[in-house]
């Protein structure tokens, strides 16, 4: 996706999603500002037109193989923060993921009640429930937070409602490109809003509880301890992987790694150096354990350690790339 299209998509989604003046209570929202709506969900669903009719009803199911319903049973009266995503994603998505384990960690005294994560899939005639499961253990397992699969068509009219699209009907249809966006809100007081994934996490956080806290969040959360900070303290994940390729000029390596807890699931992916001196004698072919954060929506490598012994095994048949790694 180009920049220009990216700012083209954050704009429509500033100007879609955010509603609720800061002057004036939820309450007296005018109805006649409000933005309209789409017009396959044209009927009121309460006293007055919020947001929300816009977003149809669609059936869904969770990791867990329940059945739910989008807009009845996650979305009305609730305070949620949404993303659209795939298992087999090897872009944004597993830095999305990333981020969003570990806001659900910061927003522990709030998160499950006041409010809940919903991720949807955009491949699911792959992200089945258990396969969905699989992915949410990847990322620990974390409460109030569901993976939601169902009819592609479906959700993807329920992303256009939401606003996340590209401005370009090709590049829309295309999966691999589409944006990491958070889109969170509280249909209570139809306050919603949207901000680009990969952004600084505590200022993220702020603006999510500034945009969908109300007077039940005060009576809820009595109580409860404050969530910490989001700490400037750089988080590092140990993962072994086969090197698959190598773009010394860049400071680039290609890695078939295994699962990364807490990270991203089994893949081969390319990764940044921190050091590109870290090459030196490193060969495509190499076992190596390394040691990766995430820097702005990318994947850097701190640390890398050749183990020669495994790939010796391992070039030579006496082991195999899966018991390796």
């Amino acid at each position: 996706m180009t920049r220009s299209h990216r700012m083209a998509l954050f704009a429509a989604l500033t100007l879609m999603l955010v509603t609720g003046g800061c002057d004036a209570p939820p309450d007296e929202t005018p109805t006649d500002s409000l933005p309209s709506v789409t017009a396959e969900v044209s009927e009121v669903r309460g006293e007055r037109r919020k947001q929300s009719d816009g977003f149809s009803n669609i059936e869904l199911q969770t990791q867990f193989g329940e059945t739910v319903h989008f807009y009845e049973d996650l979305i009305r009266d609730k305070a949620v923060i949404v993303n659209f995503f795939y298992t087999t994603c090897a872009k944004a998505c597993p830095g999305t993921s990333a981020q969003l384990a570990k806001m659900n960690d910061e927003l522990a005294p709030w998160i499950g009640q006041e409010i809940t994560m919903l991720s949807l899939s955009i491949d699911p005639e792959v992200d089945d429930p258990a396969r969905m499961k699989e992915y949410w253990e990847v990322f620990g397992s974390k409460p109030g937070w569901l993976m939601l699969t169902g009819d592609e068509d479906e959700i993807n009219r329920v992303r256009r409602q939401m606003g996340v699209y590209d401005l370009d009907p090709v590049i829309d249809a295309d999966k691999t490109q589409h944006a990491g966006i958070l889109t969170f809100g509280n249909d209570r007081t139809d306050r919603w809003a949207a901000l680009p994934a990969f952004m600084h996490r505590e200022r993220m956080l702020e603006t999510i509880l500034h945009t969908t806290k109300d007077r039940v969040w005060g009576r809820l959360e009595a109580g409860k301890s404050r969530a910490t900070p989001a700490s400037n303290l750089v988080e590092a994940f140990q993962a072994r992987g086969v090197v698959r390729g190598i773009s010394a000029d860049r400071g680039q390596i290609t890695v078939e790694h295994g699962e990364i807890p807490g990270l991203m699931r089994a893949m081969t992916m390319m990764f940044s150096l921190a050091d590109p001196r870290m090459l030196g004698g490193v060969e495509v072919g190499d076992l190596i354990d390394f040691d990766v954060r995430l820097v702005d929506g990318s994947h850097e490598i701190l640390s890398v350690v050749v183990d020669r012994l495994s790939t010796s095994a391992l070039v030579n048949g006496e082991s195999s790339l899966q018991s390796s790694l």
